[in-house]
């Protein structure tokens, strides 16, 4: 990213306490370089980069906790290699130094997106606006009854991007509570809040902001923060 950007995400995490940011996987993966650099890099995740077979595999892996440790450093006005993250016992990304930041992370197809948040929880998640999601039965697998409801009237391209949407703010929410996929995501019912374009969810997750934005023309990415001090 261009010093700009990178004075962008300071900035972003100083107003509103939290910065997503986004990178090509071109810009980013393709550095393999030394493998004890390599393996410095990647920390717990070194064990899935050796073994993985796809080069795209290692490259999102690569490529996503380089702009981790970027984003980071920015935000806490360190060096990208004094920053040290781990996971815990449910694979959630864990950053050990600099304390006082969350992070989360995601990758698809060319796109890596890192989210990094002072004193309350984060997670993103990122999908191809055109992924298809309109397979028979996928929906209800995911969909709460009000938003299946609601996709019946839609015509299937713009219900496809619907479901995309739903599918990765669900995903953004529980990748920041740590339990992913193991959620019932048919439970979670997220509303747009009309007054600043972002998502909110029941009473059950009070405090927590939830957006959704398309970026570089065709990935939709996903943010979730939780409550202070949460």
């Amino acid at each position: 990213m261009a010093a700009v950007g990178w004075r962008a995400v300071h900035e972003a995490v100083l107003r509103h306490g939290y910065a997503v940011c986004h990178g090509r996987l071109d810009d980013w993966g393709s550095g393999g370089g030394m493998l004890s650099a390599v393996r410095e890099v990647l920390g717990p995740d070194w064990p899935r980069y050796r073994t993985a077979r796809e080069p795209l595999v290692r490259a999102r892996l690569l490529g996503s906790r380089l702009l981790l440790r970027h984003a980071v450093a920015v935000v806490a006005g360190t060096a990208p290699d004094r920053v040290v993250v781990g996971r815990d016992g449910h694979g959630r990304p864990v950053l050990h130094r600099p304390a006082g930041l969350d992070v989360g992370i995601s990758h698809t197809a060319g796109m890596l997106v890192v989210g990094v948040a002072r004193g309350r929880r984060i997670g993103v998640d990122v999908e191809a606006s055109d992924r298809s999601l309109l397979a028979p039965g996928l929906a209800e697998k995911f969909c709460h009854p009000e938003e299946l409801a609601e996709l019946c009237g839609l015509p299937p391209a713009e219900r496809n991007l619907r479901l995309v949407r739903l599918w990765t703010l669900k995903e953004a929410y529980t990748k920041a509570l740590g339990v992913g996929l193991a959620h019932d995501f048919s439970r979670l019912r997220p509303r747009p809040e009309p007054r600043d374009g972002g998502w909110r969810l029941d009473r059950t997750a009070g405090g927590w902001h939830l957006r959704c934005e398309q970026v570089a023309g065709r990935f939709v990415v996903a943010s979730a923060l939780g409550p202070e001090g949460g």
